[in-house]
């Protein structure tokens, strides 16, 4: 029997194994980069809190509503309900099931969707995810991975918060100090900050993603029901089976 896996459920694993890579990785330094081993490993260690979060998240069933900076009034939507998920704004969606993944949009001015089998699609991807949301929207699993990609940056600094958002009580990274050791002198670090509630929920996101995408959203509403629906093209829609999604 082949078992199916989510892209947050393969992400959450691979998040795990990286506080403990960086540990072992200790033993081979010498006495010279003691403060820079330190400032590695307390990074790793924030980093397991928010791969703890995760991982809870991984079976959790809910809606998530979030306000994107700079966009029009509307919201994006994530849905979860394992193994399903969807990014949704109006009619435009993004949706992962263990069969299929469907990629929805306007076009000539109908709503067409595009359906290829889950293991031809590239679920996740930032370029579907932006053609559905706008580009100032970022999933969880982007957002976690900077924050990993962090702890491997020397000279990266992180601090933790606590806020409330939307009700929600929330564990908040600010990382700095991020920048390319192989960059030249006029490289600017590229700071950024992630929010995650106590269920492991993405909460807020603000700062520049490793595409070089300027991101910016704050989570308005969460509750622990779903509608269905999200994970079917909308209604009227026209649907094209294809081998791969073209955004």
């Amino acid at each position: 029997m082949t078992v199916m896996t989510t892209p947050r459920a393969h992400f959450a694993a691979r998040f795990v194994a990286i506080p403990a890579a960086v540990v072992l990785g200790i033993g081979s330094l010498g006495c010279g980069v003691i403060d820079t081993v330190r400032n590695v490993v307390d990074t790793a260690g924030i980093l397991s809190e928010f791969s703890d979060r995760l991982g809870k998240a991984a079976s959790l069933t809910y809606t998530a509503e979030y306000r994107i900076e700079g966009s029009d009034s509307d919201t994006v939507g994530y849905v979860q309900q394992p193994p399903n998920s969807a990014t949704v704004k109006g009619d435009g969606r993004m949706i992962f099931t263990p069969e299929h993944m469907i990629f929805c949009g306007p076009a000539s001015g109908r709503v067409t969707c595009q359906k290829a089998p889950n293991h031809a699609a590239a679920a996740g991807d930032p370029t579907l995810v932006a053609g559905v949301a706008g580009p100032g929207f970022i999933t969880p699993e982007v957002a976690l991975g900077m924050v990993a990609i962090a702890a491997l940056v020397p000279d990266a600094d992180v601090e933790t918060s606590e806020r409330t958002i939307a009700g929600q009580k929330s564990l908040c990274a600010d990382v700095t100090g991020i920048k390319d050791p192989n960059a030249g002198p006029d490289e600017v670090a590229q700071d950024f900050s992630v929010c995650v509630t106590e269920s492991g929920v993405l909460a807020a996101f603000n700062g520049t993603t490793d595409t070089g995408e300027k991101a910016s959203l704050e989570l308005v509403s969460y509750s622990d029901r779903v509608d269905g629906s999200a994970f079917a093209p909308p209604a009227g829609a026209e649907i094209v089976d294809v081998s791969v999604i073209q955004s």
